[in-house]
């Protein structure tokens, strides 16, 4: 299978799908990330790039794409759908994870909409949560992940050194969210998704639930 990550800032992607990335990549998959962002808000955007390479590495992702908008500011308007497909056409997945429509940040939601449209081809997209993610995010779709997959996730998570302050980083609100999906899941851990849209006929082996 082959599959991209879309994600607004450095981080992002660990946060939502880091764990499924891991399964992707354990099962010999294709991965690409795409990110919209090099952040600078918070910290120096070198920094934030060296950060989510190194993130991206201990996922054993090595294709990382940045598409160098400014943070706070990702427009959603045909030059940003017209990357991001060009960015997907390149390695044609079969699955793209992408930002919630649900979310308090406007980057977040810009993202969700260009990668809406931009992925409008792919057979299998799915919509991550974030710490950001409104309460009306409801997940159709659960991808089980083994501990220790989680614990590769929370070590992606923190490479990003620049972001410690924030306290959903905390490893235990990260294994406490995977837990309490799993649950859901009928798993020990998981992560949720919503289904923008899904094609049965290439399904993962995942031990997912719709």
């Amino acid at each position: 299978m082959k599959v991209a990550a879309i994600g607004a800032h450095p981080d992002d992607i660990e946060l939502g799908a880091g764990a499924s990335i891991a399964v992707h990549r354990n099962r010999g998959d294709t991965v690409r990330f795409i990110i919209l962002t090099k952040g600078g808000k918070v910290a120096e955007r070198d920094q934030r790039e060296a950060e989510a390479r190194r993130a991206a590495e201990i996922l054993n992702v090595d294709d990382v794409q940045f598409l160098d908008y400014e943070d706070t500011r990702v427009p959603y308007d045909q030059s940003t759908v017209d990357e991001l497909e060009a960015k997907l056409a390149e390695i044609g997945p079969d699955r793209v994870y992408i930002h919630a429509e649900e979310d308090t940040h406007q980057d977040h939601r810009r993202a969700a909409k260009a990668s809406i449209t931009a992925s409008r081809n792919v057979n299998q997209v799915l919509a991550f949560e974030a710490p950001s993610t409104r309460s009306s995010f409801a997940p159709q779709y659960y991808n089980s992940v083994p501990e220790g997959v989680i614990e590769g996730k929370i070590e992606a998570i923190r490479s990003h050194t620049s972001q410690q302050e924030k306290k959903y980083l905390e490893a235990e609100a990260m294994k406490g969210l995977a837990r309490f999906r799993g649950r859901q899941a009928n798993s020990t851990y998981a992560e949720a998704f919503q289904v923008i849209r899904i094609n049965n006929m290439y399904k993962s082996n995942f031990h997912g639930h719709n």
